[in-house]
């Protein structure tokens, strides 16, 4: 800990100062004490986020209405080793997966040479597993509003005017790409818009003149309240959305109808042409400082944050379209690049928008810094949310993920889609989430990291993403626990524990007291990788399919979108506060540091893995904490195709294998058993 001053504590929620309560509800610092951090500590790291995020703020105040941080609104920031949902799916509710992770062995075992141990690397671990719904009984209603908040982030009724219809168009061609995927058929329901001739001034208002007939049918499925298409099998892919309101459709020429519906292929197509019609743009203007969002690219954004939306409750509020063709047409041949780009590549995005968990914890990333440990949660995030407080009662939407896209600029991608889709609710989730560490009253916390998606997407969320940068070969040397839970890690990368913690875990023990196990990993700076994503099914015909993610499997770069997590100091001592910092977020991250460290690389749960006094024990934050009458227990199926927590051993991988006793066990890759 840091050394201690006179400085008291202090909180903020507002800007309101109050007197220091000893309400149980507000963190109060201590001197000398194991679990709680100092007066001085609280004041510099309350300080230290103002002057943080007041600076984010203000360099916001550079960019023009309607202007981003370069680079920011580029979706392929975002995709870096993320894999590609299988082009061939099997039908049914569920896909699963997971991780492969290089894990370093150090252990001392024979060399073998015979040809059936050139494919096992005792060094490859799977991960937990990761399930992803494939299927959802009815489609996500989105009202239509004159007061949606999609205005907010526009400074031109372009976007305003359209991004309704286009998030309808996304949202078909993701779903009919899943259908494709799994070999089922598309076909128009019964449920459709009737174009309408004449001229009306109703809110609602898509004149198409001009329009092939194809666009037009296609159009009044996808517009239609009741859903105009489906597959051919019971449900309907995570995307599926269809508008409350009935549209008012003009044309000038009668329709023929069509007997059957686009492929996502077609429908892309269909999509440009609308684009076309109205002089909707594809691309964004883009140069060195800044980018601006295209109607097409905002309609892509918001349909994939659907999945999202459905998991967490939220309801889809989006402008009423207007849209008249105008005069002339600036949309060039070049114009669809980008748009063709995104189908061609849609299966990547579709696996990052299809688990709404991992999304979770990267929303939340966007306040996580590095060097804050895990006591002084609540002083940080109280000075975050003074900071941003003024900006979110103003319902400043375009402040607020402007200045999440000059921090975190891959995170701050997807708090954009979340806000286009116009549920305001998300304001009120990082008031919250400022105070408690939970977004939602009722629901558990997004919040907890996932190391998994982190390395899919190259945003580091926790301190088990932070590189270790020494070696430890010393019994007396003190060792950070940060690296040591970061090893224990290492023995548990199919638990879910662990990763339950993001900020950093603080203070320090003898070498002399971690458990042997872990000694030979902390006198290297080796730690565990990720290679790859095993799919699979537990399906009658289950299949397994390797993916090693987007960069590999393309062979494309990626825009660098650099994180700036920079902390910043006001540059003067503090002082005595009167404000009041609610307790919650600190004890909450502390209790789960605590968790951490009282289970050992094999998952025994003691005290004497912590290293604690008895005295310590007795902390009033661990009174009738049952950190330790808990076990993880990992819950798995009868079915499931994938067992084992980790490799097995030289000699245990020799006897799986028939070299002795007769055994008759082949050993799969990756270190997975199957029979």
């Amino acid at each position: 800990m840091m050394p201690d001053s006179d400085s008291s504590s202090l909180s903020t929620t507002s800007a309101t100062t109050t007197t220091v309560s000893s309400s149980p509800t507000y963190l109060t610092g201590e001197k000398d004490d194991p679990l709680l951090p100092s007066p001085s500590e609280i004041c510099r790291i309350f300080h230290d986020g103002q002057a943080t995020w007041a600076n984010i703020l203000s360099m916001v105040d550079d960019f023009p209405p309607g202007r981003w941080p370069t680079t920011s609104l580029d979706p392929y920031i975002t995709l870096m080793d993320v894999p590609g949902l299988p082009t061939k799916l099997p039908r049914g509710k569920k896909i699963y997966g997971r991780p492969l992770w290089r894990v370093p062995r150090l252990e001392t075992a024979p060399t073998h040479t015979e040809d059936t141990d050139k494919d096992w690397d005792p060094e490859l671990v799977h991960g937990r597993r990761v399930d992803f719904n494939l299927e959802t009984e009815s489609p996500l209603h989105c009202r239509l509003s004159l007061e949606a908040a999609s205005h907010l982030l526009f400074d031109s009724t372009e976007t305003a005017d359209s991004i309704a219809v286009l998030t309808l168009c996304w949202s078909y061609i993701l779903s009919v790409r899943l259908l494709e995927m799994q070999g089922q058929q598309v076909k128009y329901t019964l449920h459709r818009l009737w174009p309408q001739p004449g001229e009306s001034d109703k809110p609602g208002l898509v004149r198409l003149d001009g329009a092939s007939p194809a666009l037009v049918r296609w159009l009044c499925a996808v517009l239609s309240p009741e859903l105009g298409w489906s597959g051919s099998g019971k449900g309907l892919p995570p995307w599926a959305a269809s508008l409350q309101e009935h549209l008012v459709i003009e044309t000038s020429e009668p329709v023929p109808d069509s007997p059957s519906p686009p492929s996502s292929t077609e429908a892309t197509e269909l999509l440009l042409e609308f684009c076309r019609l109205f002089n909707l743009e594809t691309e964004g203007n883009q140069n060195k400082q800044w980018d601006q969002l295209a109607p097409c690219r905002a309609g892509f954004f918001a349909a994939l944050a659907l999945p999202f939306y459905r998991f967490m409750g939220l309801r889809p509020q989006l402008p009423f379209p207007r849209l008249t063709c105008p005069d002339g047409s600036r949309f060039n041949d070049t114009s669809g690049t980008s748009i063709r780009g995104y189908l061609r590549d849609l299966r990547y995005f579709m696996t990052l928008s299809l688990h709404p968990l991992s999304l979770g914890s990267t929303l939340w990333s966007v306040f996580w810094q590095p060097d804050i440990d895990c006591n002084l949660v609540s002083p940080w995030l109280a000075a975050v949310l003074d900071i941003l407080e003024p900006a979110i009662k103003a319902k400043n939407l375009e402040k607020l993920l402007k200045a999440f896209a000059l921090r975190r600029p891959r995170v701050a991608l997807w708090w954009l889609a979340l806000a286009l889709l116009g549920d305001l609710s998300i304001l009120d989730w990082i008031r919250r989430y400022a105070t408690t560490c939970t977004e939602k009253y009722g629901y558990g916390s997004l919040s907890p990291p996932d190391p998994m998606f982190s390395a899919w997407t190259g945003t580091k969320q926790s301190f088990l993403d932070q590189e270790i940068t020494a070696c430890y070969m010393e019994p007396s040397d003190q060792i950070p626990w940060a690296d040591i839970l970061r090893r224990r890690f290492d023995f548990n990368l199919q638990g879910s524990g662990p990763m339950l913690l993001s900020w950093r875990p603080f203070g320090c023990v003898a070498k002399r007291s971690v458990e042997p196990d872990l000694w030979p990993y902390l006198e290297t700076k080796r730690a565990h990788q990720y290679q790859s994503f095993l799919w699979y099914s537990m399906t009658k015909r289950g299949f397994r399919t390797s993916d090693p993610g987007f960069r590999r499997n393309t062979g494309r770069s990626i825009e660098v979108a650099r994180d700036d997590l920079t902390r910043l100091s006001p540059g003067r001592e503090c002082h005595e506060n009167h404000h009041s910092i609610n307790l919650e977020p600190s004890k909450t991250s502390t209790l789960r540091m605590m968790s951490f460290l009282v289970e050992d690389a094999t998952g025994s749960r003691h005290w004497s893995n912590a290293a604690m006094s008895e005295q310590s024990r007795q902390h009033p934050w661990l009174r009738g904490w049952e950190g330790l009458a808990t076990m993880e227990v990992e819950c798995r199926g009868s079915a499931e195709a994938i067992e084992g927590v980790k490799a097995p051993s030289w000699f245990l991988g020799e006897w799986i294998r028939g070299e002795h006793d007769g055994g008759d066990q082949a050993q799969g890759e990756g270190g997975l058993v199957t029979a």
